[in-house]
């Protein structure tokens, strides 16, 4: 290969990767029309822009709690052809879909695949990517060092591998932890509801109820704007009746709206 056709390859990789920062900021942001008009401007051919796609319906999902932008996600990303690291992650986010869609055995199966190839490389990224797989798999041993080392080093992913890493320390009732994490992700999206709602759980894990039903009640104001009748705006509603005990909240939960989307809602608050 000569020099500078190397060169050039360099190069051309240091743009396809400011680009997918600049998606991935805007997903973040909850500034989803923006992240795909940055999508629009990357090259069709790059390995990159179909799980970006997913990326931003997902999050928007996770958010705003359309199933079909689940729906559209999924579509993305099972119509896409990927390299280098964008293919193990692309098959871990399937694998996210499907086990929210319900799909277990199809999410287990891309989950395995994902961390197959996740195990074979050194990068960063997918160390902390394998160690969110070992956690959950009664078959590998996770290192969550790695998982942190994610977390505070990742250029592009460091929200994402920080909220798994809450969601793990929950699990292991390491309550401040995972509340020390989810501030520092505050400190860089202040506003980010999605964000605040985790926040909240964690306050009334650590008893601090009345800092817990403050946010979620703010978080119920802000979804009733935002997306009403949304997976959000309801989980805000079923948590303020689990912490406030109060028949205002408790009554909405028998509503025909609630009804309809009750089998969306986490487990814990169904």
């Amino acid at each position: 290969m000569r020099v500078e056709s190397y060169f050039f390859l360099i190069l051309l990789a240091g743009v396809q990767a400011f680009a997918a920062e600049n998606v991935l900021e805007y997903a973040y942001r909850a500034e989803y029309n923006k992240a795909f008009d940055e999508i629009a401007k990357i090259p069709k051919d790059d390995p990159s822009v179909c799980v970006l796609k997913g990326i931003v319906h997902f999050s928007r999902f996770d958010d705003l709690g359309d199933t079909l932008d689940l729906d559209s996600a999924l579509l993305a990303l099972r119509n896409c052809k990927t390299n280098e690291f964008w293919e193990p992650f692309r098959r871990f986010k399937i694998a996210l879909v499907n086990d929210i869609k319900g799909n277990t055995i199809k999410s287990i199966g891309e989950a395995r695949g994902a961390a197959q190839i996740f195990a074979k490389r050194a990068d960063i990224d997918s160390k902390a990517f394998y160690a969110i797989y070992a956690y959950y798999s009664p078959f590998s041993k996770a290192n969550l060092e790695d998982l942190k080392t994610g977390f505070e080093h990742s250029k592009m992913f460091s929200p994402i591998l920080g909220t798994s890493f809450i969601w793990i320390l929950y699990e292991e009732k390491k309550y401040a932890e995972a509340l020390d994490i989810t501030n520092t992700l505050l400190k860089r999206y202040p506003e980010h509801p999605v964000i605040l709602q985790i926040k909240a759980d964690m306050l009334f894990k650590l008893g601090k109820v009345e800092e817990a039903v403050a946010i979620y009640k703010q978080s119920e104001q802000i979804y009733a704007k935002r997306a009403p009748n949304s997976i959000r705006y309801w989980c805000a509603v079923a948590n303020l009746a689990k912490m406030t005990k109060n028949d205002f909240w408790r009554e909405k939960l028998q509503s025909k709206e609630y009804k309809r989307i009750k089998r969306w809602m986490p487990k814990d608050l169904r």
